[in-house]
């Protein structure tokens, strides 16, 4: 391959790199018509004020017709590019081309106000150049690998500079042409590192959506297992229960007959007997019928304070020894939940409940509530952190199972249940032992950015 041909490969594939790291929304939105038409009004008001302004001779001596004759090619420009790709979503190679030129047009128009204008008027429009190649930099992505506009500025300054009126101009582009460039390039380059961070984090983003989605599909399984189980066990529950109703009528007839009791007291006792067996047939119906209900519904804004002040009062009414403080931080107040207020309360309410109850032998003096945004992921963190005897070294390193307690009378469902639900509203549940003694759960929730 020739050495003409390998340049004109390296180019075309840097062109290509160039224009697919470009933001095009972005670049289409700052060079939209009504931002150049705008643009076609201010500029001109603009060196009129630096022209003929009371005082703006000796500050600017800036002759406002050769101003205009520098600027009418970028406003061309500019506005032909706009109605080129008005209601477009992409823009074509040969639009790149012709941003390029406008761009290098733009820093043309800005040098040569710093050349035609007198100290120290040149120095404020030296300014503008730097901030508006420090722009199209980051917007553009200019970077050493990719440096086509830089090229393009490099040209408008050193075809402005021979418009320079005195030495002190040409030491001004000196100086401030090489800055303007660096400055170009030093933004699209960290541009194009914030962009590469950027894709990698929404990488790893997509992964733990991926992982966590697959925990919740072996979390339901579970469940589903359990539920399973648990449903089995209707039938037999509600045959029981008709047989001891039937019992119960047998009773009330033959206690009558011996009069082993009070005709009126022994009334009473059936009565309140059929009352409880009615009472459970209800729950086992509510129960089924909850086991039996999907959660497919969207996750739902929650107002949090609420929740923890109704956790709070109610744990309290059966622990009234324990101190159970609530602290929400500002930016901080809602959480996403599949379920709503139902879920929210029963998972809080569920780990508030395990902090005061402790191993079943001991239990914790204080509980704390904590609710603030988690600084990098931008969720809602709410951690839970008591002064009881903590989790045994050998459940930390474990997974929460079904059914694992450490309580004599405990089902275990608690936690196991709290874990499910938070991984179902696309959050995390995280257990430690606090250094002064305690544990401490840490919950991440998705909540909406305002």
């Amino acid at each position: 391959m020739s050495l003409p041909v390998r340049w004109r490969r390296l180019v075309q594939d840097a062109f290509k790199r160039w224009v697919r790291s470009q933001d095009t929304q972005e670049v289409l939105a700052a060079s939209s018509l009504p931002a150049w038409l705008s643009s076609a009004f201010v500029i001109p008001a603009v060196l009129a004020l630096a022209a003929w302004a009371p005082g703006a001779e000796r500050f600017f001596d800036l002759d406002f017709y050769e101003a205009m004759a520098c600027l009418a090619p970028t406003l061309v420009q500019g506005v032909g590019f706009a109605l080129l790709h008005r209601g477009r979503q992409r823009i074509g190679w040969w639009g790149w081309l012709y941003l390029m030129m406008g761009t290098a047009a733009l820093q043309f128009f800005l040098a040569a106000l710093m050349a035609l204008a007198k100290m120290p008027g040149a120095l404020v429009f030296a300014a503008v150049l730097i901030f508006t190649t420090g722009y199209h930099g980051r917007i553009h992505r200019v970077a050493p690998t990719q440096p086509f506009l830089a090229l393009g500025s490099a040209v408008a300054l050193g075809l402005a500079a021979l418009m320079a009126r005195s030495d002190e101009h040409i030491a001004l582009f000196a100086v401030m042409g090489p800055l303007a460039i660096t400055l170009e390039l030093y933004a699209g380059s960290f541009a194009l590192k914030h962009d590469q961070a950027r894709a990698e984090a929404e990488q790893l983003r997509a992964i733990h959506q991926v992982q966590m989605q697959e925990q919740q599909e072996r979390d339901k399984d579970r469940m589903s297992q359990g539920m399973v189980q648990i449903l089995g066990y209707n039938h037999d529950i509600n045959n029981t229960l008709m047989s001891v109703s039937a019992a119960a009528d047998m009773l009330s007839v033959l206690g009558v007959q011996r009069n082993a009791l009070p005709r009126a007291e022994f009334v009473d006792l059936v009565r309140e007997l059929n009352e409880g067996l009615t009472r459970i047939r209800e729950m086992v119906i509510e129960i089924r019928q909850k086991g039996r209900r999907m959660v497919s519904s969207e996750p739902e804004n929650v107002h949090i304070i609420p929740v923890l002040e109704s956790v709070r009062t109610s744990v309290g009414w059966r622990f009234p020894d324990v101190d159970i403080q609530v602290k929400v931080e500002e930016q901080a107040s809602h959480a996403l939940v599949r379920g709503g207020v139902t879920t929210l309360r029963r998972v809080v309410e569920n780990l508030v409940l395990n902090a005061c109850e402790g191993n079943g032998e001991q239990g914790a003096a204080t509980v704390d509530i904590l609710v603030r945004p988690e600084p990098y992921s931008g969720r809602l963190e709410l951690l839970i952190a008591d002064d009881g005897p903590g989790f045994p070294a050998d459940k930390l390193r474990a997974p929460i199972e079904w059914l694992s307690t450490t309580k004599p009378n405990g089902t275990g469902l608690g936690l196991y249940t709290s874990e499910c639900l938070i991984r179902d509203s696309g959050g995390t549940l995280e257990r430690h032992n606090r250094p002064r003694g305690g544990a401490q759960l840490r919950i991440l929730l998705p909540r909406e950015l305002r």
